[in-house]
């Protein structure tokens, strides 16, 4: 499995779990990169993939919720 779709894995259970409620910011994609040990652009495949399943949307400048 690519790293993308584990830390994918990962942040759907979080919500799941309620870790972050609907509307809440996620961690910036800094952060996640180094909560999960990975580039930036890693977590980035990853939130494109939970967005284009509506789990999450971004707002540009703003930040991922």
């Amino acid at each position: 499995m690519p790293i993308w779709q584990s830390i994918r894995a990962a942040l759907t259970t979080d919500i799941q779990e309620g870790r972050y409620a609907p509307g809440d910011k996620l961690p910036t994609e800094a952060a996640l990169a180094r909560r999960f040990g990975v580039h930036r652009h890693t977590v980035r495949r990853a939130l494109s993939d939970l967005a284009n399943d509506g789990t999450v949307y971004s707002r540009r400048g703003s930040g991922v919720y």
